[in-house]
């Protein structure tokens, strides 16, 4: 069934669940209003303002869902190049699990946001993209020594202690209830039996991952050296706590290559190195790590397969792709390791977030590059990568294009079927296009998806229902923008049919965000 198709039946059962009735135009409209409105700063702070559904919250449902992304993107004279370098903004709303529900809203007072409000200009840290006007030498020299500061990508829980991400090796911890920063915070770095001589230990993932079985998580600590003739070298490390870290396995590399996230089964930690290396001679010269990344469309991209209880690493070589966000990883009764990935012909999606592509409507519509998921089976005993395109269902043809990938973590670690995802483009009309997904890795004739006009979509998140006996048993979330209504508005769908039952409208706008994660309150 095409997307035009699906419009009918969503609005039927929209109306029939008594919440608030999305224009019937068609979603294959070229118009995108309110579309760059979704982008714009909004510093304002709120805390714990009650917030209403159209319709009765699942009793069940108990916890705060935290979303983090940029919330200002200027300062003073100032403004970023690239959305990716806004300051972080987190964003949380609270089910206490009597009904009721609850909106917070507030910037994360790190030191660059500090030290450039005080200051009323752009304070200079190191960026992803850089500023407009730039920073000029003697400001490039301080971006050097306050390395990157702004964690605006995730969010994580360590025995109840809460951090904001980003993909460097350093966060921010803040109160999970009020949304206050409260510390900056470096997790240890666990004893080396290599030399930290002429090497910076800095670039991380911005995606811990959970240990089977174990309250730990799983961190990659990328080590880059500054010295002609000292190697690379690159580092997993289990994190008890954020005051306990413990090294599982490290290694000499010939480059460090970027990337965000990682797989973990019972028994491996899988990363996926795709030739997007980190020069640290063009990142020290432009004080920006997109000017200080070179892709390498030559090169193959390399797996390292880390056995847990041992440290041994295996090396294998496959394909040349680039990907940002792994979705899981688990393990055959044959030993083999199943691994599925959104994948990219390169990183050119970055320039997607680049504000002069945001605020252009012309350019938005061109998109060069869309994902196709794969799935990537490793055998060890063979040293044999194989790879398998996802293919899209009839029920949602852009299933297989998914980015922003989430799953019942409950199925972290094992065989599984649905992944959840925001689809960007789903109909070829441009960025402002946006779905999503349900896309079943089983049977392709399960894929669903969500859509509207006029409506934006971030991530979701999947929230498992307890005691569930399904899979796909809980709710969908997402934090959403009504580009007609220029609301923003935080969605409930029902995963099983990927049709909205539940709407809250916000009393402010809420940005575009990256990432987030729903916590369970005790």
């Amino acid at each position: 069934m095409s997307p035009r198709n699906l419009v009918a039946p969503l609005i039927i059962m929209l109306a029939l669940c008594d919440v608030d009735v999305l224009d019937a135009a068609s979603p294959s409209d070229d118009d995108d209003p309110g579309f760059e409105d979704f982008f714009k700063t909004n510093d304002k702070s709120y805390e714990n303002v009650p917030i209403k559904f159209h319709h009765p919250l699942p009793k069940w449902l108990r916890g705060t869902l935290v979303r983090n992304g940029p919330g200002q993107m200027e300062m003073g004279r100032r403004k970023y190049v690239s959305y990716l370098d806004g300051y972080a903004k987190l964003h949380s709303w609270t089910f206490p699990g009597d009904g009721s529900a609850f909106f917070s809203a507030k910037m994360i007072k790190s030191k660059s946001y500090l030290s450039s409000f005080e200051m009323k200009d752009m304070s200079p840290y190191i960026t992803f993209a850089g500023a407009t006007p730039p920073f000029d030498v003697m400001e490039k020299m301080m971006c050097l020594m306050r390395d990157l500061d702004d964690m605006n990508v995730n969010v994580f829980n360590y025995l109840n202690r809460t951090v904001a991400i980003n993909d460097v090796w350093f966060a921010y911890e803040f109160d999970l209830h009020t949304l206050n920063t409260l510390r900056p915070l470096i997790p240890p770095i666990p004893p080396s039996r290599f030399s930290h001589f002429g090497t910076i230990g800095k670039m991380s993932s911005a995606h811990p991952v959970q240990e089977y079985g174990t309250s730990s998580r799983f961190e990659v600590l990328a080590t880059m050296s500054i010295i002609p003739g000292i190697k690379d070298r690159l580092s997993v490390i289990r994190i008890s706590s954020l005051d306990t870290t413990e090294m599982v396995a490290e290694w000499e590399t010939e480059e460090t290559r970027y990337m965000h996230s990682f797989s973990v089964t019972p028994n491996y930690v899988i990363l996926f190195a795709a030739p997007y290396r980190i020069s640290i001679t063009k990142l020290i010269e432009a004080c920006s790590v997109k000017e200080g990344m070179v892709w390498d469309g030559n090169a193959n991209t390399t797996i390292y397969v880390v056995e847990i209880k041992t440290g041994r690493v295996h090396t294998l070589q496959t394909e040349t792709v680039f990907t940002v966000h792994h979705i899981n990883a688990f393990e055959l009764s044959d030993g083999r390791i199943v691994m599925d990935l959104p994948t990219q012909k390169s990183p050119i999606g970055f320039r997607y977030f680049d504000m002069s592509y945001l605020f252009n409507k012309t350019a938005r519509m061109d998109l060069v590059s869309k994902p196709i998921l794969k799935r990537y089976t490793i055998d060890l005993h063979t040293k044999t990568v194989s790879k398998t395109v996802l293919k899209s269902g009839p029920n949602a043809p852009c299933a297989g294009e998914l980015e922003m990938p989430v799953i019942n973590e409950n199925y972290r670690h094992l065989n599984y079927c649905y992944i959840y995802g925001q689809v960007i483009n789903y109909n070829g009309k441009g960025f402002s296009h946006l779905a999503l997904v349900k896309k079943d890795v089983c049977n392709n004739a399960g894929d669903l998806m969500y859509a509207a006009p006029h409506q934006y979509f971030t991530e979701p998140w999947f929230v498992p229902m307890p005691g569930g006996q399904d899979e796909d048993d809980g709710v969908l979330m997402t934090s959403a923008f009504d580009g007609d209504e220029k609301q923003s508005y935080l969605a409930i769908i029902d995963p099983k049919t990927m049709t909205l039952t539940h709407r809250a409208n916000m009393p402010t706008t809420v940005p575009y965000n990256f990432h987030g994660r729903f916590f369970d309150l005790p």
